[in-house]
């Protein structure tokens, strides 16, 4: 009887995105997206120049969300 190889199903590397929270910086715009499991992505919102708003800055954050969530966990989530 031949078995075969178990494949054991890996952990996302990225958690389920619960919250962001943006700043704005003189160099321009940071994030942090929080996770459900208790983890946090921090970084800086590239495509958003220093001089944009904060409603630019939020539609931006909001489609990375998005992005990461379809990604990484296949899923489709709302931003609120």
């Amino acid at each position: 009887m031949v078995r075969r190889k178990q494949e054991k199903k890996r952990r996302p590397a990225f958690g389920m995105p619960k919250g962001i929270v943006l700043l704005a910086t003189p160099e321009g715009w940071r994030h942090s997206v929080l996770t459900v499991d208790g983890g946090m992505h921090c970084g800086r919102l590239t495509n958003v120049p220093a001089t944009a708003g904060p409603a630019e800055a939020r539609a931006a954050a909001a489609a990375m969300a998005v992005g990461l969530a379809h990604d990484f966990h296949e899923a489709r989530v709302d931003v609120t």
